[in-house]
């Protein structure tokens, strides 16, 4: 072929040259010049033919070399390289596009992709043109049979590779692919039970990052047709990977969740996952916990509105499962359910002091006084069904201590709102109407977990000593908590904190065993009061560090004329700034500055500014707490 262009070129010049030379002889000797307009046609037809030929060369060429080897038998008669006119056309003279169909039509039909072929189609995953090509050629149809296809390969590492190649390809794609397209794509075949082609398509969604539309009009498609039975002795599963795709796309997996109002309940109550809910859970947090707002109103609701409707809904729907007596260990993990719940944390502090009976699922307009700015759009939960979620989750370890340093980290941040108030001369209103809050939401988790109404001195079974060992360490190491600026607390923060806890109930096995059940409450009030005088430091409520006020920690210090700079003092419990608590991992001795710092706190050294707020503290904290019979 490149042979032919270039003797095609030779002959294009040569007429070029010569053409002009006889029609000007000819001309001399006055002779009729008509019959060469045919020369200068071929010269025209060979000049505009040319870069076509270069086209097709460079696409022959791209088949055989860039995209794999062809067998020596794909020639025509004459020595020629097979060319498909058809779908050359179709690939819209792409080269590569033209390369990629005819290699996946024959991995299709050998069970096997060249390497070459699936190295070239990985690098062009990203491309937007190539990838709009592909898909236009191919055909949704095409394309659903040949991701099957590769399915059924099963889990060999091509596979799984070729497999994630077409459906990033199809996700780079997808913002520019036609609804019939897509239509097309979950459309029924004409023969057989769609349930394998249908795997196909959610196996490729699962790799790509799609347009939400696409993925949603194509999620619900699937679901539509998994509703219906399925033949006897066949189980569909094709909401594994659809799940797995609805999770790295949060707006459609809000959309799918709150755009049927029979969805939820229908994954939640009636059904199973071969994975033991996992995907399913990914998709439920991304749904509730991504957009977190108050845009919008109930008649426009935003994304925030939505999430936090989601949220009710699932509490309501988990609390209708409970109450039913199904087992359901194989739908959703309880981690998952500690996660949500933790993501509520307001929420769940507001129906533990004022109760809730507004109508579930729904969303609403929270207004907390207790905490700087406006809040975001909170769930409505029904307080028994919230109650029996959380002590069905609270089971499992992980759920607790999500919920748990999520308290904490909220408590923090209530606080630390009530002591710039204070500084700015405003009084302890909001404190202390924080700290009551605070308090029924400890109540009632502590309560969940099994710890808030045991007998002092009762022996605790399992799980409530492992509970106990949980409380403790988020106490012991609750002043390592980074001090936030804002709400909600980023997740990595509290995340690296429960694993400071997760450290510290290894580290101190025997210690934490030995704790009493009715000790629940008293370890929350020394959490309480911690949280409370780290804000009021922060604050400066204790006075100037330089030079130290009488009531500040500095001045209360062992030996103060031994050192020069108060921070080296062993019993220092405060970092250089003079306003931060020391956390555990910052003390070189932790029994020695831990007993400073009691001493500072609780023996008078503190002077006014915390005798004036800790008895109406512990007054609020209590009138909290003990709602739940602590």
């Amino acid at each position: 072929m490149d042979d032919f262009e270039k003797g095609l070129g030779r002959a294009q010049d040569t007429l070029g040259r010569n053409e002009p030379r006889i029609r000007g002889a000819l001309q001399k000797l006055d002779l009729d010049t008509s019959g060469l307009n045919a020369l200068r046609e071929v010269r025209s037809w060979i000049e505009t033919s040319r870069p076509d030929l270069r086209r097709r060369s460079e696409t022959i060429r791209a088949e055989r070399t860039a995209w794999g080897t062809s067998s020596s038998l794909d020639t025509t008669p004459f020595g020629l390289p097979t060319f498909d006119e058809q779908l050359y056309g179709k690939a819209a003279h792409d080269p590569d596009v033209y390369a990629a169909v005819l290699k996946l039509n024959e991995a299709a039909e050998k069970g096997e992709i060249d390497q070459k072929a699936l190295t070239e189609l990985e690098k062009r995953t990203g491309n937007s043109e190539f990838a709009l090509g592909l898909m236009t050629t191919l055909g949704a149809t095409r394309f659903r049979e040949l991701m099957t296809k590769a399915v059924e390969q099963g889990d060999g590492k091509n596979a799984k590779r070729l497999q994630a190649a077409l459906g990033k390809t199809l996700g780079t794609a997808s913002p520019k692919l036609s609804n019939a397209w897509r239509d097309e794509l979950v459309s029924r075949p004409a023969l057989g039970w769609p349930g394998n082609e249908y795997r196909g398509v959610a196996e490729a969604l699962k790799h790509g990052t799609f347009a939400s539309p696409f993925l949603l009009a194509v999620a619900r498609k699937i679901d539509a047709w998994d509703r219906e039975p399925s033949p006897p002795g066949i189980t569909s599963n094709v909401m594994v990977p659809l799940m797995e795709a609805l999770s790295r796309n949060p707006e459609a997996a809000q959309d799918f969740f709150a755009g049927d109002p029979t969805t939820m309940e229908r994954f939640l109550v009636n059904w199973e996952m071969s994975d033991g809910g996992e995907a399913l859970g990914k998709a439920l947090e991304v749904a509730m916990l991504k957009f977190r707002d108050h845009d919008g109103s109930p008649q426009h609701p935003s994304r925030g509105y939505l999430s936090a409707k989601l949220a009710s809904e699932f509490v309501h729907l988990r609390a209708k499962q409970l109450r039913s007596g199904d087992s359901i260990d194989s739908i959703l993990k309880p981690a998952t359910v500690g996660r949500i719940l933790a993501g509520y944390i307001n929420d769940i502090n507001r129906v533990a002091q004022v109760g809730d009976d507004a109508p579930v699922p729904g969303a609403q307009d929270n207004d907390n006084p207790s905490t700087p700015g406006q809040d975001a759009w909170g769930a409505q939960f029904n307080l028994a069904d919230l109650r029996r979620v959380m002590k069905d989750a609270f089971a499992d370890p992980e759920a607790f201590t999500s919920v748990l340093t999520m308290q904490t980290a909220f408590a923090d941040w209530v606080f630390d709102h009530g002591a710039a108030q204070m500084a700015a001369g405003k009084g302890n209103n909001a404190l202390l109407a924080g700290v009551q809050r605070i308090g029924a939401g400890f109540a009632m988790i502590t309560d969940a977990a099994n710890l808030a109404g045991v007998e002092k001195g009762k022996e605790m079974d399992e799980k409530q000593q492992r509970n106990m060992k949980l409380l403790t360490a988020t106490v012991n190491t609750a002043l390592a908590l980074p001090q936030s600026k804002g709400w909600p607390v980023i997740a990595g923060v509290v995340g690296a904190w429960t694993g400071v806890i997760e450290d510290s109930v290894k580290g101190n096995k025997e210690d934490l065993a030995r704790e009493d059940a009715g000790s629940a409450v008293s370890k929350t009030r020394n959490l309480v009061h911690d949280l409370t005088a780290r804000a009021m430091l922060k604050h400066g409520l204790f006075g100037s560090a330089e030079p130290a006020s009488k009531t500040h920690p500095w001045a209360s210090l062992k030996d103060l004329d031994k050192w020069e700079n108060p921070v080296d003092n062993p019993d220092n419990f405060l970092k250089g700034d003079g306003r931060t608590l020391m956390g555990p991992e910052d003390m070189t001795d932790k029994d020695r500055q831990t007993r400073a710092y009691r001493r500072w706190l609780y023996g008078g050294l503190s002077g006014k500014p915390w005798q004036d707020v800790v008895v109406p503290l512990d007054q609020s904290f209590y009138n909290g707490f003990n709602q739940y019979g602590a």
